[in-house]
């Protein structure tokens, strides 16, 4: 079957169009760079085969196109943004293989604007925002497979298989459970085919740069996943975990969600697995009591397409227009109010006040409740934290910046340090964090060390360095998150280890 764009005008405008919105949400005065935005743009300067806390596909996407078009919070995002657009593309083409017309493609595509997820997911660069993306195009060859009856998909599918690997360690559950799902179905025989082991091998083959990394790098990225399993991330109540799932993919879509998968698994022999799919992530990460409510989002995508395509056929069978359009007005109304509470598009005040009302859970890390989503008080005040390290290393003498190490306390602090303080001459932006501590092995040169960091860090730097000294100026925005808050810069000399035992005793994987 041969593809035409032009069949597809529908769904182009609707991608288009989305793109549009989604990418003006970084023109929204008062905000700038995501926290893990300025890590992968460290990431991209530094191309790796492996990172402590994710895969290098991401990261090296952005090594070339940076390179191309720059780092500028517009660039990086374009890219987020294009690639959000390009999985509600995917959703509408995934309900024709569901047997849907372009009433159901459309349905399909809104469905994915709709759920706040996916609109966050394309509003800064990351590598969630390739997830979803790359989950369409297997839902799509998975499905592709099982109409046309042909094993050889599965090379196509270890490609992409190795990709979501490279792109994301997390990725290798929605394998896992597209691999169970084909299992328990009839469709277990497409395992005992040559060419899924030819497919396993490719995917292998693609992921394997990565463990070659890990090993040589002593198994980094193990440590730092099981640190966010005892550490960091929290445990939800079974109660907390649904209503975040209502909240985050949209309550009124969610009949939506469990009468496709229902219809999937007991009344559509063909696709029942893509049910399964569905309901092996729901219910795993419910019995974790996960609050990433982020992890489970690939698996709506295998839910949404043919949930359209009911409302398609009930829409044909019933001439009931008018109640589709009541909920569709309902659904986008939602969507409305939900995604400015994680995207820029209000000023802080009325995303608090807006949140507030809501309702949200915004901690979804231990000790951070800030009073807005994480997605935006972390956008809040970097060139401020930057400007005032900078004051502070000009004031130094040009013997003593030479010979001075810039601090911070975590990736996203190094990661502006080393960005915006390009215009003060930082050299050597060092912290224990994350791939950090890696990099920064090479950049122990000096015996001062400017701390950025929180107000009530004096007795601590005090127990590594001989003199102390807390600049006059203090950083401070009610709507940052916790650990952004009241920040100020240390000068700490006459360092009582040498600075590998300093470096050692800030490691932190999480």
């Amino acid at each position: 079957m041969k593809y035409k764009l032009s069949d597809y005008k529908h769904l182009i405008i609707v991608s288009l169009a989305y793109f549009t919105v989604l990418f003006s949400s970084s023109f929204t005065k008062g905000y700038g760079y995501f926290i893990d935005e300025f890590y992968y743009i460290a990431c991209a300067n530094n191309p790796a085969a492996g990172y402590v806390d994710h895969p290098p596909l991401a990261p090296l996407i952005l090594t070339v196109f940076t390179f191309i078009f720059g780092d500028s919070v517009y660039s990086i995002r374009f890219l987020a943004s294009l690639a959000s657009a390009g999985t509600v593309f995917m959703a509408g083409l995934l309900a024709e293989k569901f047997g849907g017309g372009k009433i159901s493609q459309l349905i399909a595509s809104l469905c994915v604007i709709a759920s706040p997820v996916f609109p966050v997911f394309g509003g800064f660069y990351s590598m969630n925002v390739f997830e979803p993306l790359l989950c369409s195009f297997v839902f799509w060859y998975l499905a592709k497979m099982i109409f046309e009856n042909e094993k050889k998909y599965w090379i196509q599918l270890g490609i992409l298989f190795g990709l979501l690997l490279m792109n994301k360690h997390t990725a290798a559950l929605c394998i896992v459970f597209i691999v169970l799902s084909l299992l328990l179905t009839e469709h277990r025989k497409l395992l005992a085919s040559k060419y899924f082991l030819y497919g396993a091998l490719i995917a292998f083959i693609i992921f394997l740069p990565n463990v070659i990394w890990q090993v040589f790098n002593g198994y980094p990225s193990l440590e730092f996943y099981v640190t966010n399993i005892t550490r960091k991330n929290i445990q939800v109540p079974y109660t907390e975990f649904l209503k975040m799932q209502l909240l985050t993919y949209n309550p009124f879509l969610a009949p939506l969600f469990i009468i496709a998968a229902g219809s999937l698994i007991f009344k559509n022999r063909k696709f029942r697995f893509f049910g399964m799919i569905f309901l092996f992530t729901i219910i795993f990460f419910l019995l974790t009591r996960n609050s990433r409510f982020d992890r489970t989002a690939f698996s709506y995508l295998c839910v949404i397409p043919a949930g359209a395509v009911l409302i398609e056929n009930f829409i044909k069978t019933h001439k009931s227009r008018w109640m589709f359009t009541a909920a569709g007005f309902l659904v986008f109304s939602y969507a409305f109010i939900a995604v400015p509470m994680f995207l820029p598009y209000l000023n802080y005040g009325n995303t608090a006040k807006l949140t507030s009302f809501v309702g949200l859970n915004t901690e979804i890390e231990k000790g951070n409740r800030p009073l807005i989503a994480q997605t935006i008080a972390d956008r809040i005040g970097w060139e401020e934290k930057v400007d005032m390290v900078g004051k502070v290393y000009q004031s130094l003498s040009d013997e003593e910046r030479k010979n001075t190490l810039i601090a911070a306390s975590n990736y996203g602090v190094a990661g502006a340090l080393e960005l915006y303080g390009k215009k003060y001459g930082f050299v050597n932006v060092v912290s224990g964090h994350n791939n950090y501590y890696l990099w920064s092995k090479k950049r122990l040169n000096g015996n001062i060390l400017l701390q950025l960091s929180d107000t009530g860090s004096y007795n601590g730097l005090k127990e590594s360095f001989g003199y102390v000294e807390k600049s006059g100026e203090i950083f401070d925005n009610v709507y940052c998150t916790p650990h952004e808050r009241n920040l100020t810069v240390f000068i700490c000399k006459n360092p009582k280890f040498n600075n590998e035992e300093l470096l050692e005793r800030g490691k932190r994987y999480y």
